[in-house]
């Protein structure tokens, strides 16, 4: 996903604010369930095997700065899937210039873990199987293959 900094997201020292980078994690891991085809497993309006997800720990590690105006590339991926959570990670870098071969250096990384929720109980419980096997398919699929359209071959878009 890709994400042009507004200046409302920027602090008084010009950068992009510590907790936005937070908001884009989770832009972006929305986007990456989206693209694979996920979103109506997870959300909250729709009976998906009647559970939700709720966000238990964000960790968010800075390595760089961004600011006003900046294009910045933010990727998502599925990183464990556990018993009865799910830990994504995102990494947001500035956009590389085109035709530049070399991979741009990430400004922050996060990861994001969510718990798979009973509607009925508020408690914790098992991520449904068919989500679990729908999620473990997109965790192995290439990017470019998530963020094809059908029909359409990845490049493009």
């Amino acid at each position: 996903m890709r994400q042009r900094v507004p200046f409302s997201d920027v602090d008084m020292h010009g950068h992009v604010h510590n907790g936005v980078y937070c908001a884009y994690a989770e832009t972006a891991i929305n986007e990456f369930l989206r693209e694979a085809g996920l979103s109506d497993r997870f959300d909250p309006r729709a009976d998906a095997h009647g559970v939700v997800y709720h966000v238990k720990k964000v960790e968010l590690c800075y390595e760089g700065s961004a600011g006003f105006d900046d294009v910045l590339d933010i990727t998502a991926s599925v990183e464990r899937i556990g018993g009865s959570s799910l830990t994504f990670s995102a990494v947001m870098a500035r956009a590389g210039a085109p035709g530049n071969a070399e991979e741009p250096a990430p400004v922050a990384r996060a990861q994001v873990v969510w718990v798979c929720v009973d509607k009925a109980t508020g408690r914790a419980r098992p991520i449904p199987e068919p989500t679990r096997a729908a999620l473990a398919a997109a965790q192995h699929a290439p990017a470019t293959a998530r963020s094809a359209a059908p029909g359409q071959p990845a490049e493009g878009r």
